[in-house]
């Protein structure tokens, strides 16, 4: 029965001191830019029922869905995804209209850590709702951007996409949804074994195929374009390429094209998406730290038809990339110690008050001899150390 006590389960882990306190710096700065840039924090359940993310948002997450049921056996899930709550919301208790919301709170999944998903892990993002078109998706990439540098990344690359390219492609092929998934998938990893074995089962004939099977190598900067147009046998998928083209020059007039790849094979798994979509990969890490786009069909399904477009930032991924980038720094220890004899603490305990209330993190030791100062010091990482005697004189170590 005690097998498991000192464990947590698969895909879970606990936060110690020292990692704690730099996340918590992290996730605080994050905040902070997300306020400055004029979005407002909201927070959604840690479950919920099994229909909200029912239907919408592909079979590579239901899969993937950590379920429960409750006392009236109705199927609750911890929450896979922070953007499906957050569109329940705004189609039911807030105003139409435009909305800037933002987040810091954690997602669960099934974990898979050979492929390097977690069980659990806190997540900050944003969602604009309510406004579209090429100036609102350049907004949210350019706050993607911003927040990956106040964390503190320097080496990443943002590829952004366009799902409506690839429905617009494949839109007369005629194959089921599920087997669509599959090769969006299949597109979206790379992998052309997987395209090829899609397009088998699926009967796609072999003039598309092979269109199909060059998305994933449509990636680089702004020539980009021009070869995705040379795919480009409908209006759709001009119309595409234009608005991916629109984007990619305001980021481009925003100072930012250092940071901007194009990819037409980048889809995202989740089905949800449905236009400009986007993905950050940092240096030192093979999976995205950030990942996002434009998911405009989604409020609708919770009954209301508003646009929207957002992101969602992987906190511990981002803190990984950091660590192997040299970036990653800062510790849990005070600012100052202030120890005492205890004829003294009573004086001791109000000037490390004071301390406290000036913003510096004190600690308080009483019932201290002078000659323990050393070893304190030592113990406390503390570059100074205050000490009361017992006639009340002040001291500093």
């Amino acid at each position: 029965m005690d097998t498991y006590k000192k464990h947590v389960p698969d895909g879970m882990e606990d936060c110690l001191p020292e990692e704690c306190y730099i996340k918590k710096n992290i996730e605080n700065a994050i905040r902070k830019q997300f306020i400055l840039s004029g979005y407002n924090e909201i927070e959604t359940p840690t479950v919920e029922y099994y229909d909200v993310f029912q239907g919408g948002v592909g079979a590579y997450m239901q899969e993937s869905m950590l379920k429960l049921v409750d006392s009236a056996g109705r199927i609750l899930v911890l929450r896979p995804d922070l953007t499906v709550p957050i569109a329940r919301v705004a189609a039911t208790k807030l105003p139409e209209g435009e909305k800037r919301l933002f987040y810091i709170q954690n997602s669960f999944a099934a974990a898979e850590p050979l492929i390097g998903k977690a069980g659990e892990f806190t997540q900050a993002g944003i969602e604009l709702i309510g406004k579209s078109g090429c100036p609102a998706d350049a907004e949210v990439i350019a706050l993607a951007v911003k927040t990956l540098r106040t964390a503190g990344l320097e080496s990443f690359t943002i590829d952004i996409g366009q799902v409506k390219f690839f429905k617009a492609l494949v839109k007369d092929i005629g194959i089921e949804s599920d087997r669509l998934d599959e090769l969006r998938h299949a597109v979206d990893s790379k992998n052309a074994q997987a395209i090829d074995a899609v397009a088998e089962r699926a009967g796609i004939r072999a003039d598309m195929k092979k269109k199909i099977e060059k998305l994933p190598f449509l990636f680089g900067g702004g020539e980009v374009f021009d070869k995705a147009l040379t795919l480009a046998d409908n209006e759709g998928c001009a119309k595409a390429v234009e608005e991916l083209r629109g984007v990619f020059n305001l980021l481009a007039q925003y100072g930012l094209e250092k940071y901007i790849s194009v990819d037409f094979g980048l889809l995202h798994d989740i089905a949800y998406y449905s236009g400009i979509v986007f993905r950050g990969i940092a240096t030192g890490i093979g999976f995205p730290v950030v990942s996002g786009g434009r998911y405009d069909g989604l409020i609708e399904r919770f009954g209301r038809t508003e646009p929207a477009t957002g992101f969602a930032l992987g906190i511990k991924r981002v803190m990984i990339a950091m660590e192997r980038q040299g970036l990653l720094g800062g510790h849990c220890g005070a600012d100052a110690v202030v120890a005492c004899d205890s004829a003294s603490a009573g004086k001791a305990f109000f000037y490390a008050e004071s301390l406290r209330n000036s913003g510096k993190r004190t600690l308080f030791y009483t019932g201290t001899c002078e000659k323990e100062l050393p070893e304190l010091k030592q113990k406390t990482d503390c570059a100074v150390v205050i000490y009361f005697d017992a006639d009340g004189k002040m001291k500093e170590f």
